[in-house]
Parts: C-alpha cells; sequence; structure tokens
C-alpha cells in the first residue's frame, strides 16, 4: 500500500470514528432520556454495545494502518 493511500486510510477512518461517536454520543443522550421516562432501554442498550463492536473494531484498523505508516516514516528516515 503506497504512502498515499495509506493516508487516505487513515483519513477515512478518522471521519468513521468521528460518525461513529458523534453518533454514539446521540445514543447515549436517547438512553438517558428513555431512563428518566422510565421507559425501556432493551433496544438503546443493544445499540450502544453494537457501535462500541464497531468503534474498537475501527479503532483497531486504524491503528494498525497508522502503526503501518509511522514505521514506513522511521525507516524511511534512518535509510
Amino acid at each position: 500500500m503506497s504512502h498515499a493511500s495509506r493516508s487516505a486510510r487513515i483519513e477515512g477512518l478518522i471521519d468513521e470514528l468521528i460518525a461513529l461517536y458523534l453518533a454514539q454520543a446521540a445514543d447515549l443522550r436517547e438512553y438517558a432520556q428513555a431512563v428518566v421516562a422510565g421507559e425501556g432501554t432493551v433496544h438503546l442498550e443493544r445499540t450502544l454495545r453494537h457501535r462500541e463492536l464497531q468503534r474498537t473494531d475501527l479503532y483497531r484498523q486504524f491503528e494498525e494502518t497508522a502503526l503501518q505508516v509511522s514505521q514506513a516514516s522511521n525507516l524511511a528516515d534512518r535509510a
């Protein structure tokens, strides 16, 4: 994978993580409102867990991709 495509991949993952964090914040807000209103929260709890799994996977992908770029840069700097 070229440096440009890795950089683009990192940028895309960051965009996906930001969107997911915003969705998680909205889910937490909705969950809090449901609890206060005494409504059922089972579906919201499932959604929160699902988004957390997505976030974990995206962050793992980000770390793998970002580390490849930084390792490649370090090797190039040493040459």
